[in-house]
């Protein structure tokens, strides 16, 4: 019997809501993760020099062995996404 399930690689497009475009702007690392549907345990795509559970696209992690790592290039994508939505860097450092 088939089943329905949900792509493995969701469209990031989709999930960069208004909402969490404020949320990054405003470097608001709750706001963001529920604003995108992030689950406890994935990277926040907060740059790493604001939120230290964020990304640094140039610093990728060495072992990919947790879960927080293996969402590296997801909150790389996601931080791309966010940067280009909000006006190519428009964040509050």
């Amino acid at each position: 019997m088939p089943t329905k399930r949900t792509p493995r690689h969701r469209n990031i497009k989709r999930r960069v809501s208004p909402a969490a475009i404020a949320a990054f702007k405003a470097n608001d690392f709750h706001a963001l993760h529920r604003a995108l549907g992030l689950n406890p345990w994935e990277m926040s795509p907060l740059p790493l020099d604001i939120e230290p559970l964020g990304c640094d696209p140039a610093r990728p992690p060495n072992a990919r062995m947790t879960l927080f790592d293996q969402s590296f290039e997801q909150a790389v994508e996601l931080q791309r996404a966010l940067i280009q939505a909000s006006g190519g860097g428009g964040r509050d450092q």
